[in-house]
């Protein structure tokens, strides 16, 4: 099971890649505040988001959080509680998409497993689902996604390009 945070799904969308997702899980799920927050975006990747929504990526609702797992995610923001909060939530084996380092790091607390929008790119390249990633990245910078050129030459040095 993958639960993801709006950014991973936005870069995906912007670099016509959302579809990735479906090769690594046939669930996908985003709590009501992402799912707010996609269909209030607007831009050329606002159509592959709200195809996305529609057909593969689905609303969940995050049940009541125990008071340790509110209390590591408070400072955080609500879309980052909300998708924390249910992948806390799932039994089994899930995967939380979030590229917020402070999201991560309260992610962790909670042993719960995490990857952003660049391992989703290599993982997608060592399955074989991509050439390359690093025509990928460029692709998500030119598109407005924020990414530094540190993390650009490491993933690259990773994807052994």
């Amino acid at each position: 099971k993958i639960v993801s945070d709006t950014g991973p799904i936005i870069g995906l969308a912007k670099i016509g890649k959302l579809d990735l997702l479906k090769e690594f899980s046939e669930e996908i799920l985003v709590p009501s505040f992402v799912n707010k927050e996609l269909f209030g975006k607007i831009g050329p990747e606002s159509e592959y988001i709200e195809r996305a929504l529609n057909h593969f990526i689905h609303v969940a609702d995050v049940s009541v959080l125990d008071s340790e797992t509110e209390k590591i995610i408070a400072d955080l923001d609500e879309g980052e509680k909300q998708a924390i909060g249910l992948a806390s939530k799932m039994r089994g084996s899930v995967l939380l998409l979030l590229d917020d380092h402070a999201g991560r790091r309260a992610a962790a607390k909670l042993n719960i497993r995490t990857t952003g929008l660049v391992g989703v790119l290599l993982l997608a390249k060592e399955k074989g689902y991509v050439d390359k990633v690093g025509p990928l990245l460029i692709e998500l910078r030119r598109n407005g996604y924020w990414l530094s050129d540190q993390v650009i030459e490491v993933t690259k040095r990773l994807a052994d390009e």
